[in-house]
């Protein structure tokens, strides 16, 4: 598929208002993917090499907890721009969850190692998209913490 325009890249929060030069360059690291209905993005414990973002469908993330027999969903993401399987570029490189499309969705794909070369070689693009990528991490912790707790008040309850 061909590489998606500087303006496509801006529409995410994580990339809103990055100098166009840095769009450019964020948009060469990038190719755009599709994901069918019902075929896993990734999967929890596999090896991490890509982040993505979502352009138009839904992705659920889910965990798979050992004391539960069904997975637990954390988030279903259906809003252009967020981001998908931030994994992809922090260390050790494991996704901490899976993702299965819900229906046909389009993502641009990022190389993770090319992404963290990009943020290493511009430092203040990189610490802005790194507080934007905190920022959805942190969303994502206080969403399972606010799942987790619902568990185990309903738990106390029987």
């Amino acid at each position: 598929m061909p590489m998606p325009a500087p303006e496509q890249l801006a529409q995410s929060p994580l990339f809103a208002d990055l100098p166009p030069e840095t769009l450019s360059r964020l948009a060469a690291l990038s190719e755009e993917i599709i994901c069918r209905a019902g075929e896993a993005l990734f999967r929890e414990g596999e090896e991490a090499s890509r982040l993505y973002i979502l352009l138009s469908g839904k992705v659920n993330v889910q965990v798979q907890p050992i004391a539960l027999t069904q997975p637990l969903r954390i988030v279903l993401l259906n809003t252009p721009g967020e981001l998908v399987g931030w994994s992809g570029f922090m260390p050790p490189s494991y996704y901490t969850a899976t993702a299965i499309c819900q229906q046909d969705s389009r993502l641009l794909a990022f190389d993770g190692a090319a992404f963290n070369r990009l943020l290493d070689e511009n430092p203040v693009t990189g610490l802005v998209i790194m507080r934007r990528i905190a920022a959805v991490i942190s969303q994502r912790l206080r969403t399972i913490q606010g799942i987790v707790l619902k568990n185990l008040y309903h738990h106390d309850e029987q």
